[in-house]
């Protein structure tokens, strides 16, 4: 498998990053996971053919992680794609993003292309060329159910595996502890977001020195001249974390 990662930035990033957006290759299969707001942008900047994308999978409902879905589905109408797509969203959003794409007009009767929105649940879906996506209910949102509760908004929020032919990659999403995934980052490619986990937690997985561990979704804090990094430095000794970068390939 093959994972370029489109955006690294959280959602107030610096302007060199753009929100969170991976493309994961598995043989004649690509499948874009998350599409913050700036998708597209990321997208065209990395060359990625939009006609070669067969899914689309939003790991939870924050601007910065699904806000470009309708400019990218307008990109593919744009080109004349003709290839089916499917869009997977938490199984509490589902008719939301029906309804959403509904209100900009982009009704799959009149796309250029078949486009199915479907809800993601806990557990296991396989693609066509054998690849097992896991999806992992995680508690990143369920900080909101009071709000979100008496108006009849879930909080599905999901992490995920992808396993193919022997290689695992492993995405955390959105997450507000380490502890809640970290039983899934051995010997696993990992990308685990750095905005939400405190530095202790992010300090104390650094230093456990796993070379496979990536970290993504950072914000301002923590680039260079960042109170965080500096934070990090000084607290913990840590002058290098493992950060990705917007275009970056990983070999998984």
């Amino acid at each position: 498998m093959i994972l370029t990662v489109l955006g690294s930035g959280s959602a107030f990033s610096a302007p060199h990053r753009y929100n969170s957006c991976c493309l994961l290759e598995a043989g004649e299969t690509k499948i874009m996971i998350d599409c913050g707001s700036d998708a597209l942008r990321a997208v065209q900047k990395a060359g990625v053919d939009l006609s070669q994308i067969q899914a689309i999978f939003i790991t939870h409902m924050h601007a910065d992680h699904c806000g470009g879905l309708p400019a990218v589905v307008t990109a593919m109408h744009v080109a004349d794609r003709d290839a089916p797509i499917e869009v997977f969203v938490p199984h509490t959003h589902m008719e939301f993003v029906r309804t959403w794409f509904a209100h900009l007009f982009l009704y799959s009767e009149r796309l250029a292309f078949p486009m199915a929105v479907r809800a993601i649940y806990p557990g296991k879906v396989k693609l066509e060329n054998g690849t097992d996506l896991e999806f992992i209910e995680n508690s990143h949102l369920q900080k909101y159910h009071q709000f979100s509760g008496p108006i009849g908004i879930g909080t599905a929020s999901f992490s995920l595996v992808a396993r193919n032919g022997g290689a695992n990659f492993f995405y955390s999403g959105d997450i507000d502890h380490v502890e809640d995934v970290r039983s899934y980052l051995d010997d696993t490619l990992s990308l685990v977001e750095a905005t939400h986990p405190s530095l202790d937690e992010l300090a104390a997985l650094a230093n456990e020195g796993k070379e496979s561990v990536y970290f993504t979704h950072i914000p301002q804090e923590l680039e260079d001249g960042g109170e965080w990094k500096r934070e990090l430095e000084h607290r913990f000794g840590i002058t290098n974390l493992n950060v990705v970068h917007d275009g970056q390939v990983l070999v998984v």
